[in-house]
């Protein structure tokens, strides 16, 4: 049956709602971008260019995490992913340290879960998760918090840098990537935001 146009459909529990064929997540109203397969490409390709900036590295100070997870005879490296998005950081970072345990949380699973032809190394999981209810539930021992571009979507900042800085091990690191938005026209001129309804 076709959706009409501007109607909702609400799935799996009330969790998700399909609005103008697009997927949403009815968790939390702090992130109100699409949570679909073409949310998860676009996320996939931000994470192409943030790599490009960090000059090809899937995080910032490599010398930095490559030493804080190395492998320890007599403990488990773990690295937590918040707002995992499509997962490609996580996926990567387990096959990068095959020997730690990489989770990702975000409000939706990533859609490589239900794709039989998507791959997740066995050290790699992802949970449902909300960065503003949720960190607090989360057991300490990680040696690295990776956090990007989510800004927006926290709500009390101060509680998800305690949360953060509680689950991490003593030496352990905090990555945070964020963007401040800028847009430039076809000839590369700065466009400058405009509030709604104003004339730009």
């Amino acid at each position: 049956m076709a959706q009409e146009p501007g109607s909702t459909v609400v799935e799996d529990g009330g969790n998700v709602a399909i609005l103008n064929g697009r997927k949403f997540q009815m968790i939390t109203d702090a992130y109100m971008l699409p949570t679909d397969s073409g949310e998860h490409l676009r996320l996939d390709l931000q994470h192409e260019v943030v790599r490009l900036m960090l000059g090809g590295e899937l995080y910032q100070t490599p010398e930095l995490v490559k030493a804080r997870l190395s492998p320890q005879e007599n403990a488990k490296r773990r690295v937590l992913d918040v707002g995992t998005g499509s997962g490609k950081w996580a996926i990567e970072m387990a096959e990068e340290f095959p020997h730690a345990d990489i989770l990702g949380i975000d409000l939706v699973e990533p859609d490589i879960l239900s794709d039989s032809t998507g791959r997740v190394p066995p050290n790699c999981s992802f949970q449902i998760a909300d960065a503003n209810k949720d960190m607090g539930t989360i057991n300490s021992g990680y040696d690295l918090v990776h956090v990007r571009c989510v800004g927006p979507g926290v709500g009390d900042s101060d509680l998800f840098f305690y949360d953060a800085a509680r689950i991490l091990r003593p030496g352990g690191l905090l990555l945070l990537v964020a963007a401040d938005v800028q847009l430039f026209d076809e000839k590369g001129k700065y466009v400058p935001l405009q509030e709604p309804g104003t004339v730009g």
